[in-house]
C-alpha cells in the first residue's frame, strides 16, 4: 500500500502552526495618563492647581543691581522710567518661591499689562497715574510700602529706596488671603524649532533705549540661551550669583511720550509695531501686536511660536537703536 503523501504546501503550514508561539491574552488598555500642563507663559511643564500670576516691579538702577529673583521670572518686560534708567516688569507664574526685590514703584504703561493678563501687580506705591488706575479699576495689587508692608522687609545692605525686598511665597499667600487670585488670562504659543533659524546671524545684540542707558545679550551655544547684559556688564543674580539667562529675547519699538518735568512717561504698549526675535544666536524681523496683556509676535500676518523657556521683552522708544551681529 502506498504512503499517502502530504502536499508541501500543508506540510509547510503544519510546520508554522507548530513553531508559533501561543498568543498572550489581551489585556485590557489602561487610561493613559493625563497629559502634562503646560505653561502659557514658558510652554514647559507645571504642576496643576490654581496660582496667582504675579508682576514684580523690580528696581534696575544701579544701585539695586544686582536684583535677586529675575532668573526665576517667566517672563521679564524692560521700559524706560524717570531718570533715563529702565524698570523691570517680572511675571512668576511657574516658580512662586524665592526672593524678589528691590521692588519698586508702578506706572500706568505696566498697569496696562498686568490688568490685561489678570496679574497680581506687586509694587512699592506708584505714580499718581498709576495708583488712581489701580483704585479704578479695581486692579489686584499687594503694595509695599502702604497697606500690604508686612509682607516685604527692607534690608541693610542697601539704602533706600533701593532696598525692598519680598519672597515670592509669601506673596502668592498674601494674594490668596485677598481673594486676589484671578485666573490667568492669555500667554504665548511655542514650537520646538526656532523660528529664526533662516534669519540674520544674531550673536550679540546691542540695545539703546537712550544715549544715557544701553543693554545688551549674547548667545552662549553651550547653553543654547542668550546671556543678558546690563551698560555693558554681565547681569547675574545676587543670591545664586548665576547670570541671567533666557531662550527668546523680544525687541520692539513702541511709541514714548514725557508727560512732565519729572520725566514721567506715556507708553503705548497695547498697539502694534515693528520689532526683532532674538532664539539661538539668529535674529529675524517681526510685527508685534498686543494680545491680553503679552507683546506677541507676528510674521507675514501669522504668530511666530516661541521657544519653549524663558522670554524677556524690551520694549524701545522709537527712536531707540538695535544692533546684532
Amino acid at each position: 500500500m502506498k504512503r499517502k503523501r502530504w502536499p508541501w504546501i500543508m506540510v509547510i503550514a503544519l510546520l508554522l502552526t507548530a513553531c508559533a508561539k501561543p498568543h498572550a491574552p489581551s489585556e485590557p488598555k489602561g487610561e493613559q495618563p493625563p497629559p502634562a500642563a503646560l505653561s502659557p507663559l514658558t510652554g514647559t511643564p507645571i504642576s496643576e492647581g490654581k496660582r496667582p500670576l504675579l508682576m514684580v516691579m523690580i528696581n534696575n538702577h544701579r544701585q539695586a543691581r544686582p536684583q535677586s529673583g529675575l532668573q526665576r521670572a517667566d517672563v521679564v518686560v524692560e521700559i524706560l522710567a524717570e531718570g533715563e534708567i529702565t524698570r523691570f516688569a517680572a511675571f512668576y507664574f511657574n516658580d512662586l518661591n524665592g526672593t524678589v526685590g528691590p521692588v519698586r514703584s508702578v506706572r500706568p504703561y505696566y498697569l496696562d499689562l498686568a490688568e490685561r493678563a489678570h496679574a497680581v501687580v506687586v509694587h512699592a506705591g506708584g505714580s499718581t497715574g498709576a495708583l488712581k488706575q489701580i483704585r479704578e479699576g479695581d486692579i489686584p495689587h499687594l503694595d509695599g510700602i502702604h497697606q500690604d508692608a508686612r509682607y516685604f522687609t527692607r534690608v541693610s545692605f542697601r539704602k533706600p529706596p533701593h532696598n525692598l525686598y519680598s519672597r515670592l511665597e509669601e506673596l502668592e499667600q498674601a494674594a490668596e488671603k485677598k481673594g486676589e487670585v484671578p485666573s490667568i488670562r492669555g500667554g504665548y504659543h511655542f514650537a520646538d524649532a526656532p523660528a529664526t533659524e533662516n534669519g540674520q546671524a544674531a550673536s550679540e545684540i546691542h540695545l539703546v533705549y537712550h544715549p544715557l542707558y544701553a543693554a545688551g545679550y549674547q548667545y552662549d551655544r553651550a547653553t543654547n540661551a542668550y546671556i543678558r547684559y546690563t551698560e555693558g556688564e554681565k547681569q547675574t543674580d545676587r543670591d545664586t550669583g548665576q547670570p541671567l539667562s533666557m531662550q527668546n529675547v523680544l525687541v520692539i519699538f513702541a511709541r514714548h511720550r514725557v508727560l512732565d518735568a519729572a520725566g514721567h512717561r506715556e507708553v503705548d504698549v497695547t498697539g502694534k509695531g515693528k520689532g526683532y526675535l532674538f532664539q539661538r544666536g539668529k535674529g529675524i524681523p517681526i510685527e508685534w501686536r498686543f494680545r491680553d496683556g503679552w507683546i506677541v509676535p507676528f510674521k507675514d500676518g501669522k504668530e511666530v511660536g516661541l521657544l519653549p523657556g524663558k522670554t524677556w521683552v524690551n520694549i524701545l522708544p522709537e527712536t531707540g537703536k538695535v544692533s546684532f551681529r
